[in-house]
């Protein structure tokens, strides 16, 4: 989901008077005045999703087979999709129709709700999800999210946060069935505690027949000037990401993950590398699975295309696997 960055407003305690108008401050009162203009530059750190979901959004999400993509917007708020998908060894032939809604109430540049996105495949599965901002100063976000295969219910959630000046705190519903007594129940809280440091919590509750479930985790987000380290650790599974912008065009990753309770645990290095000249960027992955993936993604200007190559070979299976798409739209 979408994350604002809202700055707090100054203290007029901070504001400083003019020379002449007041006396030098002693040391101490210098000291609380750097420790409330520290505090007023502090902003909205986002939420727990969003902090492995940037580093995601920089590692290659390879996929086999041909797809097909057509997408074309009816007005200024709405947008269809057509999607075709040839020849995968994971998700079988099938025919895709989407649709978008962007609402006209700006957020911030380029960030618009509400938004309404739905997704309907030629084998009957459904995949729904609504978000919107609302409040005095905006600062309620709710997201909701349906998923259905065929005629069953798979999942449905729904998310409300809060977005302070300089912490988020949430709180997701998931599932819940009255009836069987069931659902799960999720608490989040993200605080900034310097313009470089984020820290928070999560903490799961789930209920399902015969049995509760119970998790607590930790989270924690440290910024640099062009790098940034993410770390999560909880009973049952803990991460550790680590991201360099080596370059303007140049993005390292570093993720290590694992599973305490199965004694399982992987490392993933990988990169990003935009060639602003060619319009084309490159992913590549290497795992301690033995997996090398690679995708490549190019412009076709001046036409409103795209063209995605994409490769994964596992030396442990012995087996590749390839796919090639197109983006019309």
């Amino acid at each position: 989901m979408g994350q604002l960055q809202a700055a707090g407003s100054p203290s007029p305690d901070t504001i400083p008077l003019p020379p002449g108008l007041a006396p030098f401050p002693s040391a101490s009162e210098s000291s609380n005045e750097t420790e409330k203009a520290n505090t007023s530059k502090l902003e909205n750190p986002g939420d727990l999703e969003t902090l492995t979901k940037r580093v995601k959004e920089l590692l290659p999400q390879p996929f086999d087979g041909c797809k097909l993509m057509l997408s074309k917007g009816l007005s200024q708020f709405f947008q269809t999709t057509h999607t075709i998908q040839l020849g995968g060894s994971v998700q079988p032939a099938q025919y895709q129709f989407g649709a978008t809604y962007v609402g006209s109430k700006e957020m911030k540049e380029r960030e618009y709700r509400p938004i309404l996105m739905g997704d309907m495949a030629s084998d009957g599965s459904l995949t729904a999800m609504f978000l919107h901002q609302f409040g005095s100063a905006n600062n309620w976000r709710l997201k909701c999210n349906a998923q259905s295969e065929k005629e069953k219910w798979m999942m449905y959630q729904s998310t409300l946060d809060y977005l302070g000046s300089d912490f988020t705190a949430s709180f997701t519903l998931g599932n819940p069935n009255l009836f069987q007594n069931t659902g799960v129940a999720v608490l989040h809280y993200l605080q900034s505690i310097t313009t470089h440091l984020s820290l928070g919590a999560e903490f799961l509750y789930q209920k399902m027949p015969g049995m509760e479930l119970s998790v607590l985790s930790l989270a924690g987000n440290y910024r640099g000037d062009d790098w940034e380290v993410i770390g999560k650790v909880g009973m049952h599974q803990w991460s550790l990401c680590y991201v360099q912008q080596a370059t303007s065009d140049l993005a390292l990753i570093a993720e290590f993950e694992g599973v305490p309770m199965q004694g399982e645990s992987i490392l993933s290095v990988g990169y990003k590398y935009d060639l602003p000249k060619a319009n084309a960027s490159f992913k590549g992955l290497v795992n301690t699975q033995w997996n090398v993936c690679c995708v490549v993604e190019k412009r076709l200007d001046p036409l409103p295309a795209s063209l995605t190559l994409s490769a994964i070979i596992s030396h442990f299976s012995d087996k590749a696997r390839f796919g090639i798409g197109f983006n019309l739209g």
